[in-house]
């Protein structure tokens, strides 16, 4: 039961969260420096939230001192890659197709951690993840530059998408040496120090209101935390990142209907499908 409630808590705020910051963005228009200091205030919040997971497992510290501040760097350098990058580019691509993109994560984890976590990374993922990748390639159409070449915005999103898988298996791997709450508060504390530091190195200032950081950082804080969870409760990341795949569907809709991101229907609901097919294969 409590592996169900987590998966339910994971897809309801993972869809809701990121549709919340796509309408605000699309009504503020920010250019990328704004970004910046919009995520840093977000990941304030995220590291403060950070700070309830003990109540769910308590916080304990374990393991080679190295490896954890080792893990924890790869975390914040990697999320704050991920998170310039991902706000950065999300006005210009569309919800529904962001989170296709973003997926790239999925074949990313399972093979580092076939590596790292001793999770096997079998034939039939492999090709699952060929399907993404031609998924990816009929979604995204409309960032072609030419037949093999995409727009700055789909790259981004793309890196984005490999150094969150990166992060991810970080992040598990602290998960399985100190336990859930000092993981999640030394990875989303890092990454907070490291978009800080990003903030006074591009003099980064935004237009936001208090009220739209707030609502963001705590949609924010909600979808992550229900995927720490649920990745603890698990067990196997790899199982985790196959299953969260059906986020894909869900924002789709969602994006459909709330904000109104309809252009090329047909293309956008084979590709998502296709995906979706790729990726459960993995």
């Amino acid at each position: 039961m409590a592996i169900i409630l987590s998966y339910i808590a994971y897809f309801v705020t993972s869809t809701i969260s990121p549709l919340v910051r796509k309408y605000i963005f699309a009504r503020k228009n920010p250019d990328s420096r704004e970004q910046i200091r919009f995520a840093f205030e977000v990941f304030v919040i995220m590291t403060i939230g950070s700070l309830f997971l003990q109540f769910f497992s308590p916080f304990s510290l374990a393991g080679n001192k190295v490896t954890l501040v080792v893990l924890t760097l790869i975390c914040g350098l990697c999320g704050m890659a991920y998170v310039i990058l991902n706000y950065s580019a999300q006005k210009h691509i569309d919800a529904g197709i962001t989170v296709v993109i973003i997926n790239v994560y999925t074949p990313v984890s399972i093979f580092l951690s076939s590596i790292f976590l001793q999770e096997g990374l079998k034939p039939i993922q492999i090709f699952g993840t060929i399907i993404l990748l031609i998924a990816l390639v009929i979604i995204a159409k409309k960032h072609h530059i030419s037949a093999f070449h995409f727009d700055k915005y789909f790259l981004m999103m793309l890196l984005g998408g490999i150094l969150l898988g990166v992060l991810l298996v970080a992040e598990r791997a602290l998960q399985k040496q100190t336990g859930l709450s000092a993981a999640t508060l030394f990875s989303w504390g890092t990454q907070c120090l490291f978009l800080g530091l990003a903030v006074l190195f591009f003099k980064s200032k935004h237009t936001y209101t208090k009220k739209e950081v707030a609502t963001v950082g705590i949609f924010n804080t909600l979808s992550s935390a229900s995927y720490v969870v649920l990745v603890y409760t698990v067990g196997n990341l790899s199982v985790v990142s196959s299953i969260t795949t059906f986020l894909i569907v869900t924002i789709f809709i969602a994006a459909a209907i709330f904000l109104k991101e309809r252009e090329d229907l047909p293309r956008k609901i084979f590709g998502s499908i296709l995906a979706v097919i790729g990726l459960l294969l993995m």
